[in-house]
This record gives structure tokens, sequence and C-alpha cells, in this order.
């Protein structure tokens, strides 16, 4: 099996982003055993445009699932990556990779992160970082080293299996909840900020239509998550102060974890996870959002 890796890409109407996202693997230095594109029942020129390039390249695989109208937007997409995982059951891969049809990758990006996965087999779930274009320039996205953007996320299979994949969230954090569940179960899940791809519109605005409505989403995808509350204030106030657009969508955040509350909505996380993920939010409020010295031993910079 060696270090073979296998690429799973949701697409959904990313007909004017997905040909820049095909050419950036395409231009890797490290070459995916297979990579299966999940069209998500695109209404627009999405299918033509991957399946012009799987007809020219063997490892690209065209796959249609059916999309239903009453999933939400974030749990479609998990739905069409879970679809794509069972299309790779018979393939002897090692690690799983999970790539958005709008991002560009740099050349080298997968063979640096199976370089990190090679230097430390407790690693589980790797990525880089994303900056977000926006009018034609780069916008630098608030990150921290043991969160992971599902848009650019590496698993090592193991990992992957053990958790059991995606849950399929309504507001989104499906890959907040993936890191926690693998850091559950012993593995550790780190990002790499030397390896930065691009991200041609601002996440997760497409299904809320604008930054502000997307900010106050961000706030209910948080309370479904089950976040404790003084982690839920400490990180909507530094956020005033780091992420456009400044004051206004903190608060904003803020007010979507309250609006959770206040309509009591479920949360979607199974119990023990989130129980988990809370106890990890009081000592990062504690100590200061400080990253403990095994951490940062285990896995150190590129």
């Amino acid at each position: 099996m060696g270090e073979q890796y296998a690429i799973v890409t949701p697409a959904y109407n990313e007909a004017s982003h997905i040909a820049r996202t095909i050419e950036s693997v395409i231009g890797q230095t490290t070459l995916p055993a297979q990579w299966v594109i999940v069209d998500d029942g695109s209404t627009d020129e999405t299918a033509a445009t991957i399946q012009s390039y799987a007809r020219t390249h063997r490892f690209i695989r065209y796959v249609r699932r059916r999309r239903a109208k009453e999933d939400a937007y974030f749990a479609s997409n998990v739905y069409a990556i879970m679809e794509g995982v069972r299309h790779l059951q018979n393939l002897g891969y090692e690690f799983l990779a999970v790539l958005d049809a709008d991002i560009i990758l740099p050349p080298d990006y997968y063979e640096q992160i199976l370089r990190q996965f090679r230097a430390d087999p407790n690693l589980g779930v790797a990525s880089g970082i994303y900056e977000n274009l926006v009018k034609g320039r780069l916008r630098k996205v608030l990150n921290d080293r043991r969160s992971t953007p599902k848009s650019i996320q590496v698993f090592r299979r193991a990992c992957f299996e053990q958790i059991g994949g995606y849950v399929p969230l309504i507001h989104g954090g499906e890959d907040t909840c993936a890191c926690v569940m693998a850091r559950m179960r012993g593995w550790t899940a780190w990002s790499f900020p030397e390896l930065k791809a691009v991200h041609q519109r601002p996440a997760g605005v497409r299904n809320a239509r604008s930054l502000l409505r997307r900010r106050f989403l961000q706030g209910l995808c948080e309370h479904d998550l089950s976040t404790h509350p003084l982690f839920m204030i400490a990180k909507s106030l530094r956020r005033c102060f780091l992420e456009p657009p400044l004051l206004v969508g903190g608060m904003l955040r803020l007010g979507g974890y309250l609006y959770g509350y206040l309509k009591r909505e479920p949360c979607r996380i199974p119990a023990e996870v989130a129980a988990y993920a809370r106890q990890e939010q009081v000592n990062r409020v504690l100590y200061f959002n400080h990253i403990p010295q095994r951490d940062r031993a285990r896995t150190g910079s590129m």
C-alpha cells in the first residue's frame, strides 16, 4: 500500500471554479492514486468540466449523486464526501484527502503533507491553511494549529475509519468535530501554516449569501458543536478585533450562538464528543490558548 493517497471532492455548481482546482491537482509533484469528484446534483456545467478532465486523466473519476432537496447545504456536502469514500473502498490507499472544488493548491501540497505524516506516526489529521481570494486580493484567514479546515484536510486512513468519517451538521463544523473525535482516540490533528492554498471565494459565503449572515450562521454552528460559553465569549471577542467585519463580525457570531440557545436547538454531535470538546475549550481559556509542549514537540514546523 505504501504512501498512496486518494482524494475526494464534493462539487455543487462549481463550474466557474473547479477547472482551476483540477489544474492545481494535476500539477501536484505527488499525484493521487485516484481522485473521486462527486457531482452533488449540479445544474450548471460542473459535470461537463469534470468529465472533460476525466477523459484525459485516468486517476480522475466522475460520480453523480442525487442531491436531496431537503438536505442542508453542509449536510449534503458531507453525504457527497462519504459517497466518494465508498467508491474508494477497493483501493489500497493509506491517506485520504478531502478537497473543496474551489481551492487552488500549491504544487507540492500533498508531497509536503505526506512528509509530515511520515515524520509522525501519531498524526491522524493534517492540513495547510488557506487564504480567501476577494476581489483579486488574498486575505488572511484566522487559523489555529489544532484546527484543520475540511476544504484541504488530509486523514490517515486508519484515523478516518476509526472516527467513522464526518458527522453531517446543518450549519457546518464537521471538520472541527472530526478533529475532536481524532484527538479523543489518541491521534494528533495539526495544521501547517507554511502550506498556503487559495480559496477562490470567501469560505462559507455561498450558502449564507452575505458575509454578515455567514458570521451569524458560524455562531449557530458553534452552538451545534456544543461550544463552551466561556470559550465562545473569548473567541468572539478576539475575532471582533482580528476578523472582518471588525467588531460587528464577532458580535454576530456571539448572537448566532445565543440564538441557538434561545431556540433550544439540539446539539448535533455525540454527547461524549461534546463533553471532550468542552473540556479542551475550558483548558484553552484557563491557559490562554497555550499549546502544550508535547504537541509542539510532536508536530513541529516544516
